[in-house]
């Protein structure tokens, strides 16, 4: 049978009796465009892919008791953020979105840079002052790009110390003041 995600009612009511057709046209062509998605709120493509299918997990495990009241598409999207949003909840070691999106605002943003250069000199400062291993996992995250795993794999140590080494990054950063 041809699925269409313009017919909802027909694709919700194949799901909700394990029609694994439905299940299976629904993962192709959503997929890549969940992922997008949350990876675009958590800048982590593994984090992303994560919740990605465990959202979908979820669904096939839970497919006869779903109340899908709008379409699935934005069901599913509904479905990834709110699991993003409890994976922040659950991990106390992961930097708050506010924090992310200031530091962001310093270290990417070279109009920042230019207009303001005695706030980015205090965060270049900030970041020199961190512990020698502290300093060097972020610094390999944020200005080289490295995801936690890769950072681990290259400094022979866990992604869980990646992930406290970031957060006491993040935490001792957030306590600059732009105007010292």
């Amino acid at each position: 049978m041809k699925y269409s995600l313009e017919n909802n009612t027909e694709l919700i009511n194949a799901l909700q009796s394990g029609n694994e057709e439905a299940f299976k046209f629904i993962f192709e062509v959503l997929y890549d465009d969940l992922v997008r998605y949350v990876f675009s709120l958590c800048n982590d493509r593994a984090k992303a892919e994560d919740i990605v299918q465990g959202t979908f997990v979820k669904i096939w495990e839970q497919h006869q008791s779903l109340a899908i009241n709008s379409s699935v598409k934005s069901y599913l999207f509904r479905s990834c953020h709110n699991r993003f949003i409890n994976s922040l909840r659950r991990d106390k070691n992961t930097v708050s979105l506010s924090d992310h999106i200031y530091l962001e605002s310093f270290l990417e943003d070279e109009t920042q840079q230019k207009e303001a250069p005695g706030n980015y000199e205090t965060l270049r400062k900030a970041i020199d002052s961190l512990p020698p291993r502290c300093k060097e996992v972020f610094t390999l995250h944020k200005f080289e790009g490295m995801k936690y795993r890769d950072i681990a794999y290259k400094l022979n140590i866990s992604v869980k110390t990646v992930e406290n080494q970031i957060s006491r990054a993040y935490q001792k950063l957030r306590g600059i003041s732009p105007d010292h």
